[in-house]
């Protein structure tokens, strides 16, 4: 989905996409995403020794040594590709690593700023897109803070399922600290201001009409997600919602396509 979110911002922000931009920048925000992914687990470990135990690290499939080793040789080939796209590219590709090794070696623990990292570096890979073929329309602003609200408030209920470990490891997720409830209310609120936010591109023209029915489809199931999580925050329906929330991210992502196109 990343790399994917690459291209799109690329066509928010231009009419004409060479080929080459579009496989570089993909596989930029591929490339770094799975480092991240990869970093995350090799930081987690004990964690997911609690919360996920069948993960390949605490199941003992791979070891760490070798996910940290695998996730630099991911990083080393993302930064290929964004350096083979310009200075920009390379620069906002630093930036969001330094951002994915924050995030993963301690800021993860600080709850609420640990969520905003993560959601910052879901939001950075579409304006990453704007600036390898052009530079970053109003249109791409408003839908990487989209990208931020909906991501922000998927972390938030995510943490809702790690209470566990996160309690033990000393995580201060808004769900550990003030219990799932709160952390559903939390997560519900930042949905319904993406919904919100959601007509602000017809309101001020920079979409077409077909940016309507898919993006229909994308607040419909946000605002069903919101009332879901505040009507029943269990982890398992914490767990399902987390899911759906990256079908309506899906639609967002295709409602502003199709509208700037």
């Amino acid at each position: 989905m990343i790399g994917f979110a690459v291209i799109v911002g690329e066509l928010i922000s231009s009419t004409t996409v060479p080929v080459r931009s579009a496989f570089y920048g993909f596989m930029t925000g591929f490339l770094l995403l799975a480092a991240s992914m990869v970093l995350n687990d090799y930081f987690d470990r004990e964690i997911d020794a609690i919360n996920e135990p069948k993960r390949p690290i605490p199941a003992g499939v791979i070891k760490p040594a070798e996910a940290f080793s695998f996730s630099f040789i991911l990083g080393a080939f993302g930064f290929w590709f964004a350096a083979n796209s310009g200075i920009a590219a390379l620069i906002i590709a630093f930036v969001s690593v330094i951002i994915m090794i924050s995030y993963n070696s301690g800021i993860k623990k600080t709850g609420l700023l640990g969520n905003a990292f993560v959601s910052t570096n879901v939001a950075i890979p579409f304006v990453y897109g704007g600036f390898v073929v052009a530079s970053p329309t109003w249109s791409l602003g408003i839908f990487s803070l989209l990208a931020f609200l909906s991501s922000m408030g998927r972390e938030i209920i995510k943490g809702i399922v790690d209470v566990p470990g996160d309690t033990a490891k000393g995580v201060k997720s808004v769900a550990a600290t003030r219990g799932p409830a709160q952390a559903a209310k939390y997560g519900a609120g930042l949905f319904i201001a993406a919904v919100a936010l959601s007509a602000a591109p017809l309101l001020l023209a920079l979409v077409s009409n077909y940016y309507i029915p898919l993006v229909a489809i994308c607040d419909i199931g946000f605002l069903l997600t919101a009332y879901s999580l505040l009507t029943n925050s269990s982890p398992r329906n914490a767990k399902r919602s987390k899911n759906y929330v990256l079908v309506w991210m899906t639609f967002g992502m295709l409602a502003f396509l199709i509208g700037a196109i």
